[in-house]
């Protein structure tokens, strides 16, 4: 993703972020107060108090995530695998830069190792800083190991085995490093990094703009993984249901029971997910699985697939 995909303008008194979801079609950002602006090494940054939204983190233009509705997002990416491992201990996270991703994984007592791993060390004190509603303090527990580098060259190299392993990614988008974090290769050293009962969740883009992209990363886990579970949640700030794709070594989630699920969310203080909702969310409509069908294509380093 690049700048030149959003601008940023003036009107009415206010100033205002236009994010270009398509080449046809853009959310409008009213700003309140703009906190930060600026580049890191590897991205433009803006966080800024919108009028809709509340304190929000842009990213190269494009919304990451909102403090209205953040919570939603990252329970509905840590939550469906954590419940659906037996007991988690080690846990890696590759990305989630706000720090609300370790927030949510924190949240289970018995946790006794999380390695974060992000590229932008500069994000990260940005978030510090700025998010504080997001990481509430996650960066500062001791069970916390922080690595600033390639989270594919870690999951590549490193010789630890994690119980869950969660993939905080940025889109696989044309002309990004991300294209490589979605490849048939990328998941087998996923798979290598998992302990024997290993489960692993990405973020699997927009299943309103990108079908496509989702049913390509349901096809390429599902050739490295024996059990594959898509599933998404609606997130008000991206305009569309979220996509995301649960990945095991043995465990399915929809096998996990309710009473066993009551017990163990019973005090994590969630906002968004609940029992009813844990099964609900892997029900995908019809027409859905039906063009979902239609792409059999797997992504591999020599030909990855890409959002445009």
């Amino acid at each position: 993703m690049s700048m030149d995909k959003s601008q940023s303008t003036r009107h009415m008194g206010y100033m205002w972020i236009t994010e270009w979801i398509s080449p046809k079609e853009a959310h409008m950002h009213g700003l309140v107060e703009v906190y930060f602006e600026g580049r890191t090494k590897f991205q433009h940054v803006i966080i800024a108090r919108t009028h809709a939204f509340g304190d929000a983190l842009f990213l190269d233009g494009y919304v990451q995530s909102t403090e209205l509705d953040e919570f939603i997002y990252h329970e509905a990416l840590v939550h469906p695998a954590m419940l659906t491992h037996p007991n988690p201990r080690k846990v890696a996270v590759i990305g989630g830069g706000e720090g609300a991703t370790i927030r949510e994984v924190f949240k289970y007592k018995d946790v006794e190792r999380v390695v974060m791993v992000d590229i932008d060390d500069e994000l990260i004190e940005l978030s510090k800083k700025y998010l504080k509603k997001w990481h509430q303090g996650a960066f500062d527990d001791p069970r916390l190991e922080l690595k600033l580098m390639d989270g594919r060259k870690f999951l590549e190299e490193t010789d630890e085995k994690f119980d869950v392993i969660i993939l905080d990614l940025t889109d696989p988008a044309e002309g990004t490093p991300g294209v490589l974090l979605y490849t048939k290769e990328f998941y087998e050293a996923v798979y290598r990094a998992l302990s024997d009962n290993g489960v692993a969740v990405t973020q699997a883009t927009s299943t309103r703009y990108n079908l496509f992209m989702y049913a390509i990363i349901r096809n390429t886990m599902a050739s490295i993984f024996p059990i594959v579970r898509p599933y998404k949640a609606f997130v008000p700030a991206f305009l569309s249901e979220w996509g995301f794709m649960l990945a095991s070594k043995k465990r399915d989630p929809l096998n996990v029971t309710e009473e066993e699920i009551r017990e163990r969310i019973k005090d994590l203080h969630l906002k968004f997910l609940d029992v009813p909702l844990f099964k609900s969310l892997f029900v995908l409509p019809k027409y859905m699985k039906e063009e979902m069908k239609k792409y059999t294509r797997i992504s591999t380093d020599k030909d990855p697939a890409k959002i445009y």
